[in-house]
């Protein structure tokens, strides 16, 4: 292994966009699907996903995503997913992590949403001396307003260990305008926003981009498809983006990094978090992400260090800035 990978792996990482269930191991995917068709569809799926255009992978990956939600059936098994993203991150040398997920209920709500940001909590509890753990609760785009209030309700009731609500799910359902009374009652009690952003390259999307940043989350996720004017209001306003290299180069099909838009927003010194995604779905890790944009962009170590203790100040538990920026800076004094 060359000095810099090397560097890159033991460095004290931030994690701050990674979905609970996209973080799942492909072993376990396919363990946990119950029919041989399954399997035969997740194959199918894994060679079409080469040959889509934008519009086709992101429909590819949510199809991935509807598999997996139909073979996650118990809290059970949702420990097991939470339990095996924390070991997996923990040997990654990710020391803080805001894991993001959509609440659900099982056997038709007789085991209610509670319980499964229950589930979850407990099992992060289990390793709170190795990592500390987060919870980021999601609204998808396709739910009613009703539901995601229902999900802001429970991201209220399990603070502190809640520290935030995202907006995710198909980017082809335009509704964030839907959803924004929600997202104002989470701003007006001081509940941390992240909302996924600018994932099509389509007029409705770049019309939607203008509606999230006037309501100007806390951070944003991706900013792939963007206007110059938008790009420009970003920066000026410093809003924070959370950037996953190997998702937005399969997803956006670039012929490699050197094409992504974190070197724009990296030479302004835009505040920035490197993230993974769905590190099981995209077959990444943190390390790796970080070696590739390294690698792409000709980024020294001191850069690295910079841009992560500058990250330490983008995580919505504040209360854990100085531990993160500590472990970070015991690191450097030892290499």
């Amino acid at each position: 292994m060359d000095d810099l990978r090397r560097f890159c792996q033991l460095l004290p990482k931030i994690e701050l966009h990674a979905h609970l269930n996209g973080c799942i191991r492909t072993s376990t995917f396919r363990q946990l699907l119950s029919s041989t068709a399954d399997q035969l569809r997740l194959d199918a799926l894994d060679k079409e996903f080469q040959s889509g255009d934008t519009h086709a992978r992101m429909a590819n990956v949510f199809e991935k995503f509807a598999l997996l939600r139909s073979c996650v059936t118990n809290l059970d098994e949702i420990r097991r997913i939470t339990r095996e993203t924390l070991e997996d991150f923990i040997t990654d040398h990710i020391i803080y992590v805001e894991l993001r997920t959509r609440p659900r209920s099982f056997d038709n709500g007789a085991i209610p949403m509670s319980s499964y940001v229950e589930a979850i909590l407990e099992t992060m509890k289990q390793y709170e001396n190795q990592i500390c753990s987060r919870l980021i609760l999601s609204i998808d785009r396709t739910q009613t307003v009703d539901q995601a209030m229902e999900t802001l309700k429970l991201a209220e009731r399990y603070r502190p260990n809640v520290v935030g609500l995202d907006l995710s799910g198909d980017p082809n359902v335009k509704s964030f305008e839907h959803f924004l009374p929600v997202f104002n009652l989470a701003k007006q009690m001081n509940l941390s926003t992240t909302i996924h952003i600018g994932e099509l390259p389509d007029a409705e999307c770049l019309r939607e981009n203008d509606l999230i940043l006037d309501f100007k989350p806390s951070r944003l996720g991706h900013f792939n498809f963007r206007t110059n004017e938008q790009e420009q209001r970003v920066i000026k306003e410093q809003i924070p983006l959370e950037i996953c290299p190997t998702s937005n180069l399969l997803t956006m099909k670039l012929a490699n990094l050197t094409e992504h838009h974190f070197n724009l927003f990296h030479t302004r010194r835009h505040p920035l978090a490197i993230c993974t995604d769905d590190s099981g779905l995209m077959d990444c890790c943190l390390s790796s992400e970080i070696y590739d944009l390294v690698q792409s962009f000709r980024i020294t170590k001191e850069e690295i260090c910079e841009l992560m203790l500058q990250t330490c100040n983008l995580i919505f538990d504040k209360n854990q800035i100085d531990f993160c920026q500590t472990k970070l800076k015991e690191f450097l004094t030892n290499i």
